[in-house]
């Protein structure tokens, strides 16, 4: 079992990640919410706020006078249990606030809410029929992973692997994880994971990233935490940096020269 722990971003800025936070505290809280109801009143509101491909379609009858296209949002704070909601939560834990940071709170929030939105309509748009309803963050969470591949790819991803903790390059880590997905799309897996909600994720976070991001984030920065510190210590000073230096202290004993010494 491959697990991520955390990341070494040298690229990441001192800013406080409040919609990264929200959006974990939001997540928390509903699954707390409808995870102490009782399980047949659980069932009938996912067919409420749980995207049902057919019922957004329109080849199945809504069983609600909430407007339709409602699930579109509600589904991405819905998860199937527990384990589901961690897995998803530590997910945009690692990597959400380095996006946040690099591209602003407002900007991340509607970045998040799009890479959402495009998951559910490329899972629609693979299983148009499909009665049964779709739930999780994941499609919104690998835009942003794929966001991440753009502009951090040389950061340093700590992964649990079976028991020992490994640092691997973003670019593997994530490359390899959006491998799976497309592995799982070809062998037509049937494990309740809706992976072309994932897939759709990541091209729309990809695609967003492109002219979302300001001028000054490049593309591609590969720099390791590593290359960080050695940058710091061969970077020349400042003007203001220099004058900040103290003067060389003046020496009160005279100095000799080789003419003292002549008679």
């Amino acid at each position: 079992m491959v697990i991520p722990l955390y990341d070494d971003d040298p690229l990441e800025g001192k800013t406080t990640p409040y919609v990264t936070y929200g959006l974990i505290a939001t997540n928390i809280i509903v699954a707390v919410a409808v995870f102490s109801i009782p399980t047949a009143t659980y069932e009938a509101l996912l067919n409420v706020i749980g995207l049902i491909p057919a019922i957004e379609t329109r080849s199945m009858p809504r069983p609600s006078t909430l407007p339709r296209d409602l699930a579109l949002f509600t589904s991405m704070f819905l998860h199937v249990d527990w384990w589901h909601l961690l897995n998803n939560m530590l997910f945009l834990w690692i990597f959400g606030d380095n996006i946040e940071d690099a591209i602003g709170r407002l900007r991340f929030f509607v970045f998040y809410l799009l890479c959402g939105l495009a998951a559910a309509a490329v899972f629609i748009i693979s299983a148009p029929h499909a009665t049964f309803p779709i739930l999780g963050a994941s499609g919104a969470i690998a835009g942003v992973m794929a966001a991440y591949l753009l502009i951090r790819p040389c950061a340093k991803i700590e992964v649990l692997v079976s028991v020992v903790p490994v640092a691997f390059p973003a670019y593997l880590v994530i490359g390899l994880w959006m491998g799976i997905q497309i592995l799982h799309v070809e062998t037509h897996a049937h494990d309740g994971v809706a992976y072309w909600a994932h897939i759709g994720g990541a091209i729309a976070g990809a695609l967003l990233i492109l002219v979302i991001r300001p001028a000054h984030v490049k593309l591609f920065e590969c720099m390791a935490p590593s290359d960080n510190s050695s940058a710091d210590s061969e970077k020349p000073l400042s003007e203001a940096e220099r004058a900040a230096i103290p003067p060389w202290p003046k020496q009160n004993k005279p100095v000799r020269s080789w003419r003292d010494h002549d008679h």
